[in-house]
């Protein structure tokens, strides 16, 4: 590993203990699914941090394939600290693999990136004036990588309950929200959507995908608005209005641990177009060397 990883390493491991070091993550002596209040939850799991680009940027790997952002382009991105960047004091805005909102699909075809299904890495030195934090979008959910799997509490209880076994059945569809305001749905292909430890690793071409052109939050519910049918979605078809199409996410505020003296993983339960789905709102927890 090099200097320049292990120093990105360290400085998010350091912002890791800052976040959760207030609030201890869940261990359970036998393995099972538990309830985890809802407070408690919110606590613990990963917020992300959003910021827009202030003028046109080129972004990409740290080496590797660098494309131009356009102006106003929301990204989820983490702050940190390189000996590589010219910025002051080397800080620099990167995109945190486990836990960041992606991009859409559609961005990233349309800028050119050569494998658009899959997460495109950025890093960037961190020059404030070129980049504003901006509160969480109003689309977004408000933990984790905004992925959900359909099936619920029963497909993550599959998910989990199959550890670190790798090539497990999980044969979840996916709802995805990304951080520059599209709604994308993927269909199960064959090949898993999540990683055993239910964040989101298989990329694939969504099955549809929209522009989000509108939300409301109400209560526990989400409505989020467009203006093209989403293929493969249950949505509301609203006639003779501003926006054509709605879909409602609920959060059933009803989060759940699975895990023993080994790991733990975490899911939040909601519903959307007739289906019950769940979301890792937290990275999983692995207690082991």
């Amino acid at each position: 590993m090099t200097f320049k990883k292990r120093f990105i390493l360290l400085t998010l491991g350091l912002s890791a203990v800052a976040v959760f070091g207030q609030s201890k993550p869940i261990h359970a002596s036998t393995p099972g699914l538990k309830r985890v209040s809802t407070n408690h939850m919110a606590k613990i799991a990963n917020k992300n941090d959003y910021y827009r680009v202030n003028q046109n940027t080129k972004a990409g790997p740290y080496k590797g394939q660098k494309v131009t952002l356009p102006k106003g382009t929301v990204l989820s991105m983490t702050t940190g600290y390189d000996s590589a960047s010219p910025a002051p004091n080397g800080k620099v805005l990167i995109a945190n693999y486990d836990n960041s909102v992606d991009l859409s699909y559609a961005l990233k075809k349309k800028l050119g990136v050569k494998h658009p299904s899959k997460r495109f890495q950025i890093w960037l030195p961190y020059y404030p004036k070129r980049y504003t934090k901006i509160k969480r979008p109003t689309y977004t959910l408000p933990y984790g990588q905004n992925v959900l799997f359909s099936g619920g509490l029963t497909a993550f209880k599959s998910l989990a309950s199959a550890g670190y076994q790798h090539g497990h059945p999980f044969n979840s569809n996916a709802l995805k929200i990304t951080s520059d305001g599209y709604l994308e749905f993927y269909k199960y292909a064959g090949t898993t959507l999540a990683g055993f430890d239910g964040r989101w690793r298989y990329t694939q071409k969504p099955t549809s995908y929209v522009k989000i052109s509108h939300t409301l939050n109400k209560g526990a519910t989400k409505y989020l608005y467009f203006q093209q049918p989403l293929k493969g979605v249950k949505t509301v078809h609203l006639r003779n209005q501003k926006y054509r199409y709605r879909l409602a996410i609920k959060n059933r505020h009803t989060p759940y641990v699975y895990g023993n003296n080994a790991f733990a993983m975490y899911a939040s339960i909601y519903s959307a177009g007739g289906h019950r789905y769940f979301t890792s709102p937290r990275s999983y927890d692995n207690f082991g060397d």
